[in-house]
């Protein structure tokens, strides 16, 4: 058992070097590059990101992840993929899934956030949000916590308490509330 302990260390520590050294050299992978969103330059996706908190990081809270995030508190621009830890915030889009306490994404997410506190899409979210408090401005599935939140909905809310503002009437529902 600890000779899997020594080489997960390892292999952690060297992962951060090569991206160091990656970051360092300012080279890009000819792989790498992703299609920017109108109005940005086209940017290098970086394969994993290891965070304590955005200023403590593998990566720059300005790039994006497209493979797998690591953190306590973790900020990128953009994520794809699986998002593992206590704090995760994406300043655009998310698309994959998010375990972890809090989940905040500040543009399109589609997929699955299951948050123990917190699930957060501001401009839309399509998919499941799963925590005690979920959040979204336009809801396209399914959302299931003590209190489900959503200024547009399509799809259907589990929980106590269960909102859908743009809903006529009976917008505000206990146990289940849909919208179609």
């Amino acid at each position: 058992m600890s000779r899997f302990r020594i080489l997960g260390v390892v292999a952690a520590v060297m992962a951060l070097l090569v991206g160091r050294l990656y970051a360092d050299t300012g080279s890009t992978a000819s792989s790498g590059e992703a299609a920017a969103p109108a109005g940005q330059s086209s940017e290098t996706v970086w394969p994993i990101q290891l965070a304590l908190a955005p200023d403590v990081q593998l990566v720059n809270e300005d790039k994006s992840i497209q493979g797998f995030r690591l953190n306590i508190y973790g900020r990128n621009y953009n994520v794809t993929g699986v998002d593992i830890g206590l704090i995760h915030e994406t300043k655009a889009d998310f698309r994959g899934v998010s375990f972890g306490l809090v989940s905040i994404v500040h543009g399109t997410g589609r997929g699955l956030q299951f948050s123990g506190l917190y699930s957060e899409g501001t401009t839309s979210m399509s998919g499941l949000q799963v925590g005690m408090v979920n959040r979204s401005n336009s809801m396209h599935g399914l959302q299931i916590g003590l209190a489900n939140f959503a200024d547009d909905m399509t799809g259907i809310q589990i929980g106590l308490w269960n909102e859908i503002k743009n809903k006529p009437q009976w917008n505000v529902i206990p146990i289940i509330n849909a919208a179609f």
